[in-house]
């Protein structure tokens, strides 16, 4: 039976072939993936989680400092100083926006 080994041989190239790609495809995704790391660490970019924790950092000061604005208002206006309303206006308006992570993931 001639044809019947033509016909496994012919399967036996094919799935070689296949396993060959998939390999191929696996080493192309490593080699972007260690590339793009390089280009990143030239450009010196921060990771997704570093950029995270520093905006969380930034959340967290911001509201630290409007509890004290906001004590620092009260003990001006009990001592009836006349810059108590206008310090935390004028601090909050000079404030950049921080916007939460549940506030991103509506916008998307």
């Amino acid at each position: 039976m001639p044809g019947k080994t033509l016909v496994d041989d012919m399967l036996t190239l094919g799935s070689g072939v296949l396993s060959n790609l998939a390999e191929a495809r696996h080493e192309l995704k490593a080699q972007a993936r260690s590339r793009a790391g390089t280009v990143m660490r030239t450009l010196d970019l921060v990771s997704r989680e570093e950029f995270d924790a520093a905006f969380a950092m930034l959340a967290k000061a911001r509201n630290i400092q409007e509890e004290l604005s906001t004590r620092l208002s009260r003990i001006e206006s009990h001592l009836k100083l006349s810059s108590a309303k206008k310090t935390v206006k004028t601090q909050k308006a000079n404030l950049p926006s921080v916007k939460t992570k549940s506030a991103r993931r509506r916008k998307k």
